[in-house]
């Protein structure tokens, strides 16, 4: 009722750095009252401190890529519809097989409703040693349930030739799909690249027509990106975009409201090499692997926005090791839209 009837209240309080104006603003009104004996110096120094966290916490919030403090954010597989589970059936029904990651054997389910080796299906027991990599391949959600593990590997900032080109090949000789978010005045000039990406089973996501800080862009600022970054990619893939990552992964009230205006899923990431930073391979692979397990949404770079002049072979030469030890600990590696369709 406040925002419907004050459009200005819907402003301030939609945009966080209006958020932070008015609380470092309200900080120092009430210093300037405290020393001028208007109210207690006491209560100015502490209700000054609290505005002066609320600003600051309302910026933090905006700039951590983690939570939905200004609206639903994906940072996990999990997060989008479907969490990669496989109900077993229970006794009495008909029997079914849980899809595991590449390369690694069948197991098939029992009508106990309890998962087992292909092996002991044959008759032929493992060792201990099986049974524990069997286990880690298969993450128990609660009784009756298993799911398989899932990591998605996603890139920003592309196109950029030569190392989307390098990139692609690395994926299609690997057999895996990825994530790419794209910002669309690359994707104009690289119209190829993009084609490429979706012949050969990738998701193509949205990054912005030009990669800016939607922090600092006017309302009709921020529409008119993302519906000429919707209508670029719709014209070279044939498909309109659904998931959309912020540049730099910013979000407030104002930013969420117009991706949801336009239909787009807001997407974030669970692990960060910094891999833009002139680390190289080694580093990016470590970061990696140290911090992804089952559902992470890893954050990775083929480009090089806004310059797009630095090298990004660093990234391409981690990613063929990244995709191998992955899988060697049971991972299956897939796009957002490939996990999506195979656990609805």
């Amino acid at each position: 009722m406040v925002c419907g009837a004050f459009p200005l209240l819907k402003v301030i309080f939609m945009r966080v750095l209006c958020i932070m104006g008015v609380c470092y603003l309200a900080a120092l009104i009430l210093l300037w009252a405290g020393r001028r004996g208007k109210i207690s110096r006491k209560v100015a120094a502490v209700v000054s401190a609290v505005c002066l966290l609320a600003g600051s916490g309302a910026l933090a919030t905006a700039v951590y890529p983690i939570g939905n403090g200004y609206g639903k954010t994906v940072n996990r597989l999990t997060d989008l519809s479907g969490n990669g589970a496989v109900v077993v059936p229970p006794p009495g029904s008909a029997r079914t097989t849980a899809p595991l990651p590449d390369g690694a054997a069948q197991k098939s389910v029992p009508e106990s409703g309890m998962a087992i080796p292909a092996a002991a299906a044959s008759g032929e027991l493992p060792g201990p040693a099986a049974q524990k990599d069997n286990r880690d391949n298969v993450s128990v959600i609660s009784s009756g349930t298993v799911h398989d593990k899932w990591i998605a590997l996603t890139f920003d900032d592309g196109p950029y030739p030569p190392y989307t080109d390098r990139l692609l090949d690395v994926l299609k000789a690997k057999g895996i799909h990825a994530t790419f978010f794209l910002v669309a005045e690359q994707a104009q000039q690289y119209p190829e690249l993009v084609r490429r990406m979706t012949a050969e089973g990738h998701t193509v996501g949205l990054h912005a027509f030009r990669h800016r800080d939607f922090l600092k862009l006017a309302e009709e600022e921020k529409r008119k990106d993302l519906e000429q970054g919707q209508n670029l990619l719709r014209d070279i893939t044939g498909k309109n975009p659904v998931y959309w990552r912020p540049p730099h992964g910013f979000r407030d009230f104002s930013v969420m409201e117009t991706a949801v205006a336009q239909s787009l899923t807001v997407v974030n990431w669970s692990v960060i090499p910094r891999d833009w930073t002139g680390i190289d391979s080694q580093e990016i692979f470590r970061r990696v692997m140290d911090k992804a397990d089952d559902g992470s949404i890893v954050l990775l770079h083929d480009g090089d926005s806004p310059g797009y002049k630095a090298s990004r072979q660093a990234t391409v030469d981690a990613v063929a090791p990244l995709i191998d030890s992955l899988r060697e600990k049971g991972y299956h590696l897939v796009s957002l839209e490939e996990y999506q369709e195979k656990n609805r």
